[in-house]
C-alpha cells in the first residue's frame, strides 16, 4: 500500500495551533486594563471573525497554492516592489514570534522556582527551544511537526478540562461570586469609544499565527485544498471553544486586583484557585511547552517564506542549499534554519527586558501580513486563473462591476484587519513603532541588495537552463542529437515528478544517454518564479542525485498554453515522447495526455506522482 506524502491536516493544524494556542495565555491580560470585564466579549467577536479569515485564506491558497503566503499573493498581483514589503513584514513577524515565544516560555517556567531566575538564566533557557527546533528543522519539517502537534493537542485538551472544571467550580464550589463588580465594567469605571476601539483591535492579537499555513501549503498532503480546509476548521473550532471560555473564567474567578497583578499569568492564577499547586505546576509546564512549540511555527513559516523569496532573488540563493543527496535523513534547508536560529538568538538576547515591546511589534507585523494577504486575494480574483483552480473554494458572494469582481469575504477581512492594524500602530508605544521600522528597514535593505544587479536581470530574462551530467558535465557544447523527452511541470511537487520521470527514462533507455526537457508553460507574465523554482529543483535536488549518469537536463519556459508551447518545442526539436504527471486528479491528467497526443501526434507517457 502506498503511503501519502506531505504533512497531514493534523500535523498542519498542530503547527498553526502551537502558535495560535498561546494567545489564550495573554489575550485577557492585554485587554483587561482597557475594556475590563468586556474582554471575553471582544475575544468571542474575534473568534467568530476567524471563520471569515478562514474563508479568505482558503480562497487565497486555491488561487495561489505556493509557499510564501502574503509575499506570493502580492508578488502575483502587484509585482515585486510591493512583494518585498509584504515579505519583510512576514520575516519580522516570524523573528518576533521566535523571540517572544522563547522568552515568554522561559519566564513562565521560572515562575515555578522559589527564587526568581536572573536575566542571564532566563535568556539561556530561552535559547533551548530556538536551537532545538533549528536542529529538528534541518532534519525536515515532519519530525518537529509531530512534536508540536502533541504539545498543541495536550494544550487544547487541558484548556477544555479547565473550562469544564471552572464551570463546575462556579456552580457548585465554595466561591462567593461578587457580581456587583461588573457594574462598572472597566477598571476606571468608564467606557469610552477609544477604549472600545482599542479593545477590538487588541483582541486580534489572540489569533497570531493564523497565517502560518500559507507558508507550508506546498508541503501539505494532497489534495492540498482539502487538507487546508480541515486544518483551518480544526484550529478555528478549538480556539473558538477555549479562548472565550478561559477568558470568562479569568474575569469571574479572579478579583480585579488579582487580574491586574497577574496580567501575564492569568491562566496560572485561575489554575491555582481551581486545583492548588499541583494544577498550577501542570499549567505552567503546559504553557512553557506551548510557547516553546510556537518557536517551531516561526521556523516553519520562515523556511517556507525564505525558500520562495530566495528563488526570486530577494534573499541569497545560497540559502536554498540542501544536503539530502548526501545524508537522506537531512531533508530540510540547513542554511535557512541556521540563519534564522542565529538571528532569533541575537534578538532574544537583545530584548529580555522589553518582551512587551517586542510583542507589540509582533502584533503590528502580524496584522500587516494578514492585510497584505487579503488584498492579494481580492486582486487575484480579477486576474486569469489556473485551469486547475478548485472553484468550490472561491467566494460565491461577490460585488460585481463592469470589469471587476470583489469577493466579499476577503474584502471584509481586509477592512477589519486594516482597521485593527491602524489602531495598534497609532495607539501602540512609540518604542514599538520605532523597533518595527528599524527591523523592517533592515530586512528590506538585505532583500534590496540581492534584488538589484545581476540576479534581478537573470530573473527578468528567464533564460533556459541546460545542464550536462556524467560525461556531458564538462563539455562546453553539449550534443543536440540525443533522444529528447519533454516533461510537463507546473512547479508544485516538481521534485517528485522529475525524479519519477528520471527513474522511468533510465529504465526505458537501458543505459543509453538522453535529454530531458522540463517544460513549464507561463500563461501570465508574472509567473517567472515557477521557472526559478524548477531551476532550483533541478540544480540543487535532482542533479546531485544523478551526477554520474550520462544525460542532459534542460529547464525551459514559454509563454502561452501548454499545447502551444509543446508545439513550439516540437518545431525545433525531435521529441521522442511527452511525459505528463498523473496525480490524484487521474481522469483530468489522462484527458490532458490524450489531448497532447492528438494535437502533437506524439507519444505520451504517464508518470505517477503519488
Amino acid at each position: 500500500m502506498k503511503t501519502k506524502s506531505g504533512l497531514s491536516w493534523i500535523l498542519g493544524a498542530g503547527i498553526v495551533g502551537a502558535d495560535i494556542g498561546t494567545s489564550v495565555l495573554y489575550s485577557t491580560g492585554i485587554l483587561f486594563p482597557s475594556v475590563g470585564y468586556l474582554a471575553p466579549v471582544f475575544i468571542l467577536i474575534v473568534c467568530l471573525m476567524m471563520w471569515l479569515f478562514k474563508r479568505t485564506y482558503e480562497e487565497g491558497l486555491a488561487l495561489s497554492p505556493f509557499n510564501g503566503g502574503a509575499y506570493v499573493m502580492i508578488l502575483r498581483s502587484l509585482g515585486r516592489q510591493w512583494a518585498v514589503l509584504a515579505g519583510a513584514l512576514t520575516c519580522v513577524s516570524y523573528l518576533a514570534t521566535a523571540a517572544v515565544s522563547a522568552l515568554s516560555g522561559a519566564y513562565y517556567l521560572s515562575s515555578l522556582f522559589s527564587e526568581p531566575l536572573s536575566t542571564a538564566q532566563i535568556v539561556s533557557l530561552s535559547f533551548v527551544p530556538i536551537v532545538l527546533f533549528a536542529l529538528l528543522n534541518i532534519k525536515g519539517m515532519k519530525e518537529p511537526a509531530k512534536l508540536v502537534t502533541g504539545i498543541a493537542a495536550t494544550h487544547f485538551g487541558l484548556l477544555m478540562i479547565i473550562s469544564v472544571w471552572g464551570g463546575f467550580y462556579l456552580l457548585f464550589g465554595d466561591v462567593n461570586l461578587d457580581l456587583s463588580r461588573f457594574s462598572k465594567i472597566t477598571v476606571s469605571g468608564e467606557l469610552t469609544a477609544a477604549m472600545v476601539v482599542y479593545g477590538f483591535a487588541g483582541a486580534f492579537l489572540g489569533i497570531t499565527g493564523f497565517e502560518s499555513a500559507a507558508q507550508i501549503v506546498e508541503e501539505l498532503q494532497a489534495p492540498v485544498m482539502a487538507t487546508v480546509r480541515k486544518l483551518y476548521k480544526t484550529v478555528v473550532i478549538l480556539v473558538s471553544l477555549t479562548a472565550p471560555a478561559i477568558s470568562l473564567l479569568c474575569v469571574l474567578i479572579l478579583t480585579e486586583n488579582e487580574i491586574l497583578n497577574n496580567k501575564e499569568f492569568l491562566v496560572s492564577a485561575v489554575a491555582e484557585k481551581l486545583g492548588g499547586r499541583p494544577l498550577l505546576t501542570i499549567i505552567v509546564i503546559d504553557a512553557t511547552l506551548t510557547l516553546f512549540g510556537a518557536v517551531n511555527t516561526a521556523f516553519v513559516g520562515f523556511i517556507g517564506l525564505a525558500t520562495t523569496m530566495a528563488k526570486q532573488g530577494n534573499l541569497p540563493q545560497v540559502l536554498l542549499t540542501r544536503v539530502a543527496h548526501r545524508w537522506k535523513s537531512l531533508e530540510g534547508y540547513p542554511l535557512i534554519a541556521i540563519f534564522f536560529m542565529v538571528t532569533a538568538l541575537f534578538m532574544t538576547a537583545a530584548v529580555p527586558g522589553r518582551v512587551e515591546v517586542l510583542a507589540e511589534v509582533y502584533g503590528m507585523a502580524f496584522l500587516g501580513v494578514m492585510v497584505s494577504f487579503a488584498i492579494g486575494v481580492v486582486l487575484m480574483r480579477n486576474r486569469p486563473r489556473r485551469k486547475d483552480t478548485p472553484r468550490k473554494y472561491l467566494s460565491e458572494w461577490v460585488i460585481k462591476s463592469k470589469t471587476r469582481v470583489i469577493p466579499l469575504a476577503p474584502f471584509l477581512s481586509c477592512l477589519v484587519l486594516a482597521f485593527a492594524q491602524i489602531v495598534l500602530v497609532v495607539s501602540g508605544p512609540v518604542e514599538a513603532r520605532n523597533m518595527l521600522i528599524q527591523l523592517l528597514s533592515l530586512v528590506i535593505l538585505i532583500m534590496a541588495f540581492y534584488r538589484w544587479g545581476v540576479l534581478e536581470q537573470r530573473l527578468e530574462t528567464h533564460s533556459d537552463l541546460r545542464l550536462g551530467l556524467g560525461n556531458y558535465a564538462k563539455l562546453e557544447e553539449m550534443p543536440d542529437d540525443l533522444p529528447k523527452f519533454v516533461l510537463c511541470a507546473g512547479g508544485s511537487g516538481a521534485r517528485r515528478l522529475i525524479n519519477r520521470a528520471m527513474i522511468h527514462l533510465f529504465d526505458h533507455q537501458k543505459g543509453q544517454p538522453f535529454e530531458l526537457i522540463i517544460f513549464h508553460a507561463e500563461q501570465r507574465r508574472n509567473e517567472g518564479f515557477l521557472m526559478e523554482l524548477l531551476k532550483r529543483v533541478v540544480t540543487q535536488q535532482i542533479a546531485p542525485i544523478y551526477a554520474n549518469n550520462n544525460c542532459i537536463l534542460t529547464v525551459k519556459s514559454l509563454p502561452g498554453r501548454l499545447i502551444e508551447g509543446l508545439m513550439t518545442i516540437k518545431k525545433t526539436s525531435s521529441m521522442e515522447a511527452v511525459m505528463i504527471g498523473r496525480n490524484h486528479k487521474r481522469i483530468a491528467c489522462e484527458e490532458m495526455a490524450a489531448e497532447v497526443e492528438e494535437e502533437l501526434e506524439v507519444k505520451t507517457i504517464m508518470v505517477d506522482t503519488f
